[in-house]
């Protein structure tokens, strides 16, 4: 078992471990390929508002800052800045 060294590991931690819950319990077939990029989480974000339905702009605005915020260049889920997986995992709470 591994050890976080700050608070803020600690909280990127806890922001993917949301992500990896969504990610098993909506699309559990990109669980086992084990690789996620930006289009698993789009398909996921997609998901998650028509299942519970909230304000259409806001979820708009959400999204888009989810993909401004994605680096496509590391596209894998592990590789994204806190801020990028803290607003996906805010997204998906």
């Amino acid at each position: 078992m591994a050890t976080a060294r700050s608070v803020t590991e600690l909280r990127r931690w806890g922001d993917l471990a949301v992500v990896r819950r969504a990610l098993k319990a909506r699309m559990p077939e990109c669980c086992d390929s084990g690789s996620v990029g930006l289009k698993q989480v789009a398909e996921l974000c997609r998901r998650d508002s028509r299942a519970r339905p909230r304000d259409c702009n806001n979820m708009r605005d959400e999204m888009l800052l989810i993909g401004c915020d994605w680096d496509l260049a590391h596209d894998r889920l592990e590789d994204q800045s806190d801020r990028c997986l803290q607003r996906v995992a805010d997204f998906l709470r």
